[in-house]
């Protein structure tokens, strides 16, 4: 593993352990929508990098934020326990997505990817609790 992926796991841990420690116990503001703006700064810095040229990442990219934004949209339309789990369930297919971002090295830089899936998890795992 190099430096910046081990920067990444040590900043976006610190991150984690603050976005989960602060007690808030609302998950319907960044808990849900931070779900769909990851997903979309996805797509932006795919575009930002020249993505557009490779039409099926890009599409990749957009699907990623119409499913997380859909996911995040039906979760506020449901029973707020229930809601609440959906939205737990779609940071940890975000951390898994992340992950498949590290591994493919295409549309955001690895420690990118590394640190997103450490904060998913993060968050994804506090809302389950």
């Amino acid at each position: 593993m190099n430096r910046s992926s081990l920067i990444s796991l040590a900043v976006s841990t610190g991150l984690g352990i603050a976005l989960v420690a602060d007690g808030d116990d609302d998950w319907t503001g960044f808990g849900t929508w931070g779900l769909a703006a990851c997903a979309l700064a996805y797509l932006v810095i795919g575009l930002c990098r020249g993505f557009s040229r490779r039409p099926a990442v890009l599409a990749a990219q957009a699907a990623g934020v119409l499913v997380f934004g859909a996911l995040a949209g039906t979760a506020l339309l449901l029973d707020p326990d229930v809601g609440r789990y959906v939205v737990a369930a779609g940071w940890l297919a975000h951390a898994a997505w992340d992950l498949v971002h590290y591994r493919a090295n295409l549309v955001v830089p690895r420690w990118y990817a590394l640190g997103c899936v450490v904060v998913d998890a993060f968050v994804g795992v506090s809302l389950a609790w």
